[in-house]
């Protein structure tokens, strides 16, 4: 096993930062845990004393010099099943380090690039390395996968965030517990680019260029696609994968929002099967878009050059008249929808969801090579976006902070 590299506190880092944190880990030094409980591995209580060890709690940095914090476990024989196992401890199996430090790194991962997480730690006087932090998000995405996977062909293909949450399979079984919530879903998909693609994409338009071919429209990228409540600000769903987006992954991402009072998408022929699950809607935007590709009067303004402004002032006009009929139609199928002004409630774009797409890819700030890594780090994207008390500058608590029991503990020691 390699040793890490000597490394020192920042002079600039407040001493408020690391001191506490430091005094606070210290203060595990040489614990003792020994309280019984049953064997993991058949359940049996008829189990006896073995021997005690002694475990690394974590490492911290103390005048520049790594420091050991070790606590001893005691260790049960199953007088059943003939195996040992740890006495009640704060230790995730199959993990050196402790609790606290583990579920402080899947903290930092939502937030952070696994890189970038060694220095935070570092300004903390605590040491752990970019790998180790990885590590521990691919075996939370390990867990996720066993908790709450969603299955096609026996293959895991998606993730059901309600079941991680709330633990329930679909909106069906969450709307029996929250009957008053309104459940208006979102669906899309988005490209973030693989590792070195970019690179590699923009050398072969420069050869497809030389010879005059069709250049590329896009780099090679994951398919990442999400299911969303926009009026909860709440992810119920997650796939990521490199092949292109398709019909069965929609019936997957899908799949937890049965029972939704209806579902936006932006019209990808994938969604085609949309209304087995819910009632579903069109998305204006997109909806405009491709109109405009077969509007004569737009087509002709710009062959005639017309100003910017004036296609601006069209399309402007063509939306408001598509937003007002959909309008009307809404009112007739969704009356729960609409205030006391008039206006209506739930989405009626993709918007909601292109923001939260957008705001996945700006978290993930980097691009990634092993699904295992970018479906970790996505994962908890989507949780720490969902479970909130502070959005838009004031306090403010969501559904899912409310209502959701999820904890990291719970699903690492699934």
């Amino acid at each position: 096993m390699r040793l890490p590299n000597k490394k020192q506190v920042n002079k600039l880092t407040p001493e408020v930062l690391y001191c506490p944190i430091i005094e606070y880990l210290l203060g595990f030094m040489n614990d003792y845990y020994n309280e019984f409980k049953e064997c993991p591995h058949c359940k049996s209580t008829d189990c006896k004393k073995h021997n005690t060890i002694e475990k690394l709690f974590c490492k911290v940095i103390v005048n520049g010099k790594f420091v050991d914090i070790t606590v001893y476990v005691q260790v049960y024989y199953c007088n059943k099943c003939k195996k040992t196992y740890f006495a009640k401890s704060p230790f995730y199996e199959g993990i050196m380090y402790c609790q606290p430090i583990v579920d402080l790194c899947l903290y930092f991962s939502a937030k952070n690039p696994y890189n970038r997480i060694e220095n935070r730690f570092l300004e903390m006087g605590i040491q752990i390395d970019r790998d180790t932090v990885r590590n521990y998000a691919i075996k939370f995405e390990s867990k996720i996968k066993e908790y709450a996977s969603i299955k096609c062909f026996d293959k895991d293909v998606g993730i059901n965030l309600l079941k991680v949450m709330f633990d329930v399979n679909n909106v069906q079984e969450l709307r029996k517990k929250y009957p008053h919530e309104k459940y208006d879903g979102v669906a899309d998909e988005t490209y973030p680019a693989i590792k070195g693609a970019k690179k590699k994409f923009k050398e072969e338009n420069r050869i497809k260029k030389m010879k005059k071919e069709k250049p590329l429209n896009y780099p090679t990228g994951f398919t990442l696609a999400v299911g969303y409540f926009a009026m909860l600000k709440l992810y119920a769903s997650l796939l990521i994968n490199k092949m292109p987006f398709n019909l069965m992954f929609s019936s997957v991402l899908l799949l937890p929002m049965l029972g939704a009072d209806f579902i936006t998408t932006d019209g990808h022929l994938a969604y085609n099967i949309t209304n087995k699950f819910a009632r579903h809607l069109r998305c204006l935007f997109h909806r405009l878009k491709n109109l405009s590709k077969k509007d004569k009067i737009l087509i002709k303004m710009k062959k005639e050059k017309q100003p910017i402004d004036n296609i601006k002032e069209y399309l402007s006009n063509k939306y408001k008249d598509l937003f007002e009929n959909k309008i009307k139609e809404l009112k007739k199928k969704f009356p729960e929808y609409f205030n006391s002004e008039g206006s209506f409630l739930g989405a009626i774009t993709s918007n909601s969801i292109e923001g939260g797409n957008w705001r996945i890819k700006f978290e993930l700030r980097t691009a990634y090579s092993v699904k295992e890594s970018i479906t970790a780090r996505t994962i908890l994207i989507c949780l720490n976006d969902s479970i909130f008390t502070y959005r838009k500058g004031r306090p403010i608590e969501s559904f899912a902070h409310k209502h959701s029991n999820f904890t990291f503990e719970k699903i690492m020691k699934t």
